[in-house]
């Protein structure tokens, strides 16, 4: 028995151990694969999907665990269960209503939810208010390492374009960052003359919204703010020159200036100067000029179109999750790019980002009218879920907690209208920081509702 017991305890460590583990690795995801495809392919492939073999396995896990201590669960979870459930019942409806393949279905329904399912899995094994305090300091390091490179990084470009007065096509314009030789390519990664530092991180978008994930949760939680981690969380917010996430920390910043730091209307200039230039003076960068005629210049705006074109022919039921706009569609080769029409230079597009880079329009197209609300509705049961925990709870650093997991969904539902959701690093690592929540108000009111 005792030695049952050991072994028992052993593997829950374990587990602990990977849980976190995986969320120190996923923002250096994109290198790490890069770095290992240069000897072995099948090991790349394998750890590019190590996000989804974690949760398909370790929600395994979990189910046992809740069974095995049945106190844990209680009816806060439902909150949460409730709308994934019925998501989930619609996303295979309406592919059974297409006449769409079971596999590619089920496939894009877990593609829809899969982040999701990360809330229970930690929820099950990271429970206490300590496990959350050494998980969010790991992350609090690793956030501002990639605050301080990206930092580094822009400083560089900066000088060697300005001062050196080099192109910007000119590789030694950049360090510690890999771009495809291209000059379109080149011109993607500057904006208003500034350079777009992505970090080490695919792109300056992930690293924006990941640098205001931890901005969000350090902010709410600390009485006191530290200037150095501060900045350089700032930094990586800054430096990614990305609207939607700008957008996410005008929000936070009005949050703040409630909560008394009128400072925030000092750093809240700048961003609302570069929307508004953007907003009225900003084009994309033109991915096919031979749209321009029928008015669709960027390669969003041509698949928003195409989304609302697919969605009005199928205002209920949608397509079917998995046949249009994300990666599952890209993977399956679905047919309702050729039935629109799709532009064979986007569809080159879509191939190389292997989606449509905006997620609002996706779901709509593939999961209709009824799927896109469940969906919000999934998102604003998280914000439920968070203040009601937020007013149960007496420690001002777990209210704190709840107060910035309640705020992020919003980010969230923002940061999509021009971004995919497949974004482990930002996604993953919320659903995990909300799970160790979710766990940690179930120990503090077991029968809440």
């Amino acid at each position: 028995m005792k030695k049952h017991y050991q072994s028992n305890v052993m593997f829950i460590n374990l587990i602990r151990w990977w849980l976190v583990g995986i969320l120190l690795l996923l923002p250096f995801h994109h290198m790490i694969i890069k770095i290992i495809k240069l000897w072995s392919k099948e090991l790349s492939t394998f750890i590019n999907k190590l996000d989804e073999i974690t949760i398909v396995i370790f929600l395994l896990f979990a189910i046992r665990e809740f069974y095995k201590n049945r106190e844990i669960l209680n009816r806060l979870y439902l909150i949460l269960l409730f709308p994934i459930i019925i998501f989930s019942i619609f996303g295979l409806l309406s592919g059974v209503v297409n006449g769409n393949s079971l596999l590619i279905t089920i496939h894009g329904v877990f593609d829809y939810i899969k982040n999701f399912l990360v809330i229970f899995i930690y929820a099950a094994f990271l429970r206490k208010s300590g496990d959350f305090k050494k998980i969010f300091r790991l992350l609090l390091i690793v956030a501002v390492f990639l605050g301080v490179v990206a930092l580094i990084q822009e400083l560089w470009a900066l000088s060697t374009r300005y001062i050196l007065e080099k192109d910007i096509d000119d590789r030694g314009v950049y360090i510690l960052r890999y771009i495809p030789l291209g000059s379109q390519t080149f011109k993607n990664y500057w904006r208003f003359g500034i350079y777009r530092a992505p970090s080490l991180m695919p792109h300056p978008n992930s690293l924006g919204i990941y640098s205001l994930l931890i901005l969000t949760i350090y902010l709410s939680i600390v009485k006191k703010v530290n200037p150095l981690i501060f900045i350089s969380l700032l930094t990586g917010i800054f430096v990614s020159i990305s609207r939607q996430v700008y957008t996410g920390f005008m929000f936070v910043a009005g949050l703040q200036i409630f909560r008394g730091r009128r400072w925030f209307i000092l750093l809240m200039i700048i961003p609302v100067v570069m929307l508004m230039f953007s907003m009225s003076s900003l084009s994309e960068f033109d991915m096919a000029k031979g749209e321009k005629k029928r008015g669709f210049v960027t390669f969003r705006e041509y698949t928003r179109h195409k989304a609302i074109e697919i969605w009005k022919d199928n205002p209920f039921w949608g397509v079917g999750p998995g046949m249009f706009g994300g990666p599952i569609s890209v993977k399956y080769q679905s047919p309702f790019y050729e039935e629109y029409n799709f532009s064979a230079t986007k569809k080159n597009t879509l191939g190389r980002w292997h989606d449509i880079d905006q997620f609002w329009p996706q779901v709509l197209a593939e999961t209709g009218t009824v799927g896109t609300v469940v969906f919000a509705g999934l998102l604003i049961s998280l914000i439920i879920l968070f203040l009601i925990l937020r007013q149960r709870v007496n420690s001002d650093e777990m209210r704190g907690l709840f107060s910035g997991l309640a705020t992020l969904p919003i980010i969230i539902i923002i940061y999509a209208f021009a971004s995919s959701l497949n974004n482990p690093s930002f996604l993953f690592t919320y659903s995990a920081l909300a799970g160790i929540g979710l766990g940690c108000g179930s120990v503090f009111h077991k029968k809440i509702l």
